[in-house]
């Protein structure tokens, strides 16, 4: 007689992703933009006289 038995899983499921790729790429990309701009100090662009010849 013959048993038929079910196949065992060969490979473990994984977990689920908390957040997709995607959503990670943009959470990282949000951060540096953030960090880039909170470091940037804004100065004047450096006063040129009159460059007319005299």
């Amino acid at each position: 007689m013959i048993n038929f038995a079910p196949k065992p899983n060969a490979v473990p499921a994984s977990k689920p992703a908390e957040e997709s790729r995607f959503d990670r790429i943009r959470r990282l990309a949000a951060d540096k933009h953030r960090q880039t701009d909170a470091g940037t100090i804004r100065r004047e662009p450096p006063k040129t006289g009159d460059k007319r010849p005299m």
